[in-house]
């Protein structure tokens, strides 16, 4: 355990932020129109996208604002938004949003993605602000609690539970109808977290003829997205939508805040594997414990390594430790991540000419930190050129997709008991 423990820690230590792709430029300044006053913002474009200095377009928006260790804090609108320098998450009470490029800081001032202005904003509060033309407008006066000093770390918790209603959902989430029940553990919901791997800057590895990983696992996570939301009873995440890097650390914490306290949730990050040998080829499904084999090592080495294309995230929280030992100490997960890796490669081998490799145990830092079912799976190896043409093809994509719905499918029915239950409830709760 010991051991275990240290090497752990040492994986959590090198856990890094991320630097996603740039945007082409957009509009050159942003007007702020508040009542009677106009402010116009010049906005900087030095990185290759428009971004917005925050003193200057949350002032005119008459929002409090803070800094923070990590980047700042905005109370906008009734809502609280949490930003962090080199990061495109931010937090909002309805939890983790994710713009298209970073928040940076530049000469002393923080710059936000114009996006948020310009399409977030406007998208989530359509009655309060509206974008035309340039023109950031308030269509009324903001709650009279944004104009007070807010505390640090005052707000997040309390908003989220306050609402209930999750109005900051996302263009690329799904509108889910059971969006307005209570988030507790009697809650029915099927949350299902899936989990691109690499993306952005970290392409994951090349295949014959320049075939990139990051972009299959991203075509196989919406064909996936897709089928689950066609069958119904599922509310669907991905962490990345687009060509973006996002932390490996990040993708975990994102899922637990949008699972929030229902016990029905997994995650599932897809991937790609690559071996010395072009020989090599098959499927294999992993769950977070101690790497048995070399190989089982290998993977996750090369997996983990993903996080050479972040941004030094600086200090370690304790709270992050404390995730790690009660990951592994809590045997629910464990053994259901098991279950959940069990079904995925009994329905894979349906549909996947290569061999089935078997479920296998490592410590990926993706896995890391999720209090739910939670496993990774190489769809297949992108190293040899008969399963490297299976992943470039359309149709192998939607049968992946296909198999990997149904033994998402599957497990939730086999594992009702688990939602249902209060030790089950129980055992969840104890690792929050």
């Amino acid at each position: 355990m010991r051991r275990r423990r240290t090497r752990l820690i040492t994986v959590l230590a090198a856990a890094l932020l991320l630097a996603p792709a740039p945007l082409p430029a957009q509009q050159p300044s942003l007007r702020i129109a508040r009542g009677d006053s106009d402010t116009v913002i010049s906005a900087d474009r030095s990185r290759g996208y428009t971004a917005f200095p925050a003193t200057a377009v949350f002032s005119a928006l008459g929002a409090a604002l803070e800094t923070t260790p990590r980047g700042l804090r905005a109370r906008l609108l009734g809502d609280t938004l949490t930003f962090e320098i080199l990061s495109p998450i931010f937090y909002a009470a309805a939890g983790p949003r994710q713009l298209a490029a970073p928040v940076y800081r530049k000469n002393g001032e923080i710059y936000i993605p114009g996006q948020l202005f310009t399409d977030w904003l406007p998208a989530v509060r359509p009655e309060l602000v509206g974008y035309e033309n340039g023109t950031l407008r308030l269509l009324q006066p903001p709650p009279r609690r944004d104009s007070q000093v807010v505390a640090a770390g005052q707000g997040t918790a309390a908003d989220a539970r306050a609402r209930t209603e999750n109005t900051n959902t996302p263009a690329t989430a799904p509108r889910n109808t059971t969006r307005n029940q209570p988030r507790n553990a009697a809650s029915a919901t099927r949350v299902v977290i899936i989990d691109p791997g690499h993306g952005g800057k970290d392409p994951g590895k090349i295949g014959p003829g320049g075939i990139r990983e990051k972009d299959l696992t991203l075509a196989i996570a919406r064909r996936l997205a897709d089928e689950l939301r066609k069958r119904g009873g599922f509310e669907v995440h991905l962490t990345r939508t687009s060509d973006t890097l996002v932390a490996l650390a990040d993708r975990p914490h994102m899922a637990n805040r949008w699972k929030g306290n229902r016990p029905a949730a997994l995650f599932i990050s897809i991937h790609a594997n690559s071996a010395a040998s072009k020989s090599v080829r098959g499927f294999e499904t992993f769950f977070l414990s101690d790497a048995r084999t070399e190989d089982e090592r290998r993977v996750a080495e090369m997996e983990n390594a993903a996080v050479a294309y972040e941004s030094p995230a600086g200090d370690t929280h304790k709270s992050d430790l404390d995730w790690i030992f009660n990951t592994l100490r809590n045997d629910f997960y464990v053994r259901a991540s098991n279950d959940l890796a069990e079904l995925i490669q009994q329905r894979i081998s349906t549909i996947h000419p290569g061999p089935n490799r078997g479920v296998k145990q490592a410590g990926f830092r993706v896995l890391v930190g999720a209090f739910m079912p939670a496993v990774l799976v190489e769809t297949a190896f992108i190293s040899n050129k008969d399963d490297a043409a299976l992943l470039g093809d359309a149709a192998f994509q939607r049968k992946i997709a296909g198999a990997l719905a149904d033994a998402v499918e599957k497990f939730f029915a086999s594992h009702e008991h688990l939602w249902t239950t209060d030790a089950a409830q129980t055992a969840a709760g104890t690792a929050r």
